[in-house]
């Protein structure tokens, strides 16, 4: 892929609205950017006034209206379009025809996903494959939260801090040593501290740590406090 997301990107078409495309769409805007969301049905797009730049009921998969509504001229295309394998598909290919700068669409399955790369959409996503993951992982690992996937076996994930550490320095506990991980961040409160060695830990800390995937499980079984799980899994789904 020759053509890259950057910061430059302004302007953004959020295409079907349905929970996955309202948060794509809202959030960009509350980012601060031009978001001009469509969707085929009014209610969906009634359900963002005042929430995106403009808001528009069309039909996203005819050439001339898109045309209309200057899509040509945006950084950036998002297709949401979940229920509509036509439709996602035509959209798509609309928006590569029409020049758009950077193409992003939602795919139901690999065939689906196969016939948007052969369009050439430059980017294609699988929200349902990861929400799978994210909730199997976060199952698996009460307590722990992974945020950073940096390679296949090391990673950033963030923990409440374990009963055991509570009230202890971090040079104490010898976590590097003992458990091979480090600790990036602690988020207390409304703060973020940088660690250092003489930091004492505090009940409610949450740490940001990095490490390899084989060292997340002798900190996991440290990690008890289920409802500080079931507070991770809500933050994750909870609206999406």
């Amino acid at each position: 892929m020759d053509k890259k997301i950057t910061t430059k990107m302004n302007d953004f078409l959020v295409i079907g609205l349905g929970r996955f495309g309202r948060s794509v769409a809202t959030t960009l805007y509350s980012m601060g950017k031009e978001v001009l969301a469509i969707d085929s049905k009014p209610e969906n797009v009634q359900s963002l006034d005042g929430k995106v730049s403009t808001a528009v009921t069309a039909n996203a998969s005819s050439k001339d209206i898109l045309f209309s509504l200057g899509v040509q001229n945006f950084d950036c295309a998002i297709i949401c379009i979940g229920d509509d394998l036509e439709a996602s598909l035509l959209t798509a290919q609309i928006c590569k025809e029409l020049g758009v700068k950077f193409v992003i669409a939602k795919a139901q399955n690999e065939q689906h996903a196969k016939i948007m790369q052969a369009l050439g959409v430059d980017l294609i996503i699988h929200p349902e494959e990861f929400v799978g993951k994210k909730l199997a992982s976060l199952l698996s690992k009460p307590g722990i939260n992974e945020l950073v996937e940096l390679t296949d076996d090391f990673k950033i994930f963030e923990i409440t801090t374990p009963d055991s550490w509570h009230n202890k320095k971090i040079e104490e506990l010898n976590i590097r040593k003992k458990y091979k991980i480090s600790i990036v961040f602690i988020k207390r409160d409304k703060q973020i501290i940088s660690p250092e060695p003489d930091t004492i830990l505090e009940e409610g800390d949450v740490l940001i740590i990095a490490g390899e995937q084989t060292k997340i499980a002798a900190i996991a079984n440290l990690v008890t406090d289920i409802n500080d799980a079931v507070s991770s899994l809500l933050n994750v789904f909870e609206n999406k």
